[in-house]
């Protein structure tokens, strides 16, 4: 069994809110966010640029009470195979032990 939010997501939900669940001990967050990293001249005429960040944290708490040390977050295109990009991510992540 695996983390599948096929039919659960899209770009236009990620656009207007973040989308968050659990999966045996891990909990995960998907939003919209700015990229990371240094701007080029270009970039930055046309804004930042947005990205999809996934973070996992362990179980029981929530992300707002849960301790920054405890989070990781990799940040993948905003773009559907974007979000499943993430969604292979956290499945990994879980199957490592890395919550």
């Amino acid at each position: 069994m695996a983390i599948d939010l096929h039919g659960d997501i899209s770009i236009a939900y990620l656009k207007k809110s973040r989308f968050t669940g659990s999966f045996r001990g891990m909990r995960y967050l998907l939003e919209k966010a700015e990229a990371d990293g240094k701007e080029t001249e270009e970039r930055e005429a046309a804004g930042p640029e947005p990205v999809i960040r996934a973070v996992i944290w362990p179980e029981p708490f929530n992300f707002e009470v849960t301790g920054e040390e405890k989070k990781h977050h990799k940040d993948f295109p905003f773009t559907t195979d974007g979000i499943w990009e993430a969604v292979d991510w956290l499945n990994a992540e879980h199957d490592a032990g890395h919550y």
